[in-house]
């Protein structure tokens, strides 16, 4: 593996591409420190000698706890303040980058004061909220409930029954049902089944792994101001052709007895519908003509007619026990908005 020199930058006067293992600035002479971060250059050099490549290989440069100072991997004692490599100093990680990958420049260390942030002004802010309130109030002063007299000017009623007729129909099916006359009967296909019938060879193109290889992916920061090549395995495919079987199937019918019958079945045959403008409902009758014959649902409606002061009619649907004591003449609170829009009587159980 290849081994190359990285570089890092002052953070005291800024100098760009110090050596990776100077452990002091060329510029100004100041320590490394243990804040700075190697980086690899695009025309980074390779190291070949083989002294600086055993100490590349030596392993990562260890922080003293106690002074700060950078230590190479085989000094046993700290270089700036002489005392002894123990537990509490820190060693420089090893990281790897992979090709294709973007990290952040982290070499320039440089503080960089905060922007500077203009009090932003409210002025705009607390008119967006007065103009929002004010269009809420707006709302709620159109759509608001207000009471107004009404007078019982009329009465609708309109009430309804279905007469049914039990009428014979001709069905098929599969089962015969209860109460059904049978006509006939058969042995049909009722589905089928997809049965196995053998196979046909057929080729096709796949892709396998013949192997592996190996190839350079990326560079390792070896924590000592050098970087080494990173290897990876990745596999090796080829495209190849093959013969497989594949299933054949061929459809079986699957017979059951199907039904011919006659069955007689509840339907609407009309309704009866029976309204009027008084106060006493009534449901529609008529003379069933047989056994065959019956009334079915039954439905009722009750509308009162009802007229403010500037004679505008407000038609409202209740239930009967509020439409019989309704009385002509009767005075009534309705609600309705501002704009018009009628929401109902307050006696009938209307609330806001």
């Amino acid at each position: 593996m290849a081994i190359y020199l990285g570089r890092w930058d002052c953070p005291a006067c800024g100098l760009q591409g110090n050596a990776g293992p100077d452990t002091h600035c060329a510029g100004c002479g100041s320590p490394r420190g243990k804040n700075v971060r190697f980086y690899l250059p695009a025309n980074a050099e390779e190291v070949t000698d083989a002294d600086r490549v055993k100490k590349a290989k030596a392993g990562a440069d260890w922080h003293c706890n106690y002074c700060g100072a950078d230590n190479t991997a085989e000094a046993t004692h700290c270089r700036s303040c002489g005392n002894e490599r123990d537990q509490q100093d820190v060693t420089r990680q090893q990281t790897v980058q992979y090709e294709g990958q973007t990290t952040l420049d982290t070499n320039q260390l440089k503080p960089v004061p905060p922007p500077t942030r203009r009090k932003p002004n409210p002025v705009p802010k607390i008119a967006a909220w007065l103009f929002f309130l004010g269009a809420l109030a707006g709302v709620w002063y159109l759509l608001r409930p207000v009471d107004f007299e009404l007078t019982v000017t009329g009465h609708e009623w309109l009430r309804t029954v279905e007469v049914q007729q039990n009428r014979p129909f001709i069905e098929e099916g599969w089962e015969l049902p209860t109460g059904g006359r049978l006509l006939s009967q058969k042995r049909a296909v009722h589905h089928y089944d997809q049965v196995l019938d053998g196979y046909v060879t057929k080729t096709r193109n796949v892709r396998v792994q013949t192997g592996t290889r190996r190839r350079k992916c990326g560079k390792r920061d070896l924590g000592n101001g050098y970087f080494e090549d990173v290897y990876c395995d990745e596999p090796v495919y080829k495209n190849k052709r093959e013969t497989y079987q594949e299933p054949v199937y061929r459809p079986v019918p699957v017979y059951a007895t199907k039904y011919r019958f006659e069955v007689y079945r509840w339907v609407t045959d009309r309704t009866l519908k029976a309204q009027g403008t008084d106060q006493n409902p009534q449901f529609p009758s008529e003379a069933l003509a047989g056994p065959n014959w019956r009334e079915g649902p039954r439905t009722e409606t009750y509308t009162l007619k009802l007229t403010d002061k500037k004679g505008k009619l407000y038609p409202q649907k209740v239930n009967l026990t509020f439409w019989q004591r309704a009385a002509p003449g009767a005075k009534l609170k309705g609600l309705r908005n501002q704009a018009g829009s009628f929401y109902g009587l307050e006696e009938a159980g209307w609330k806001p």
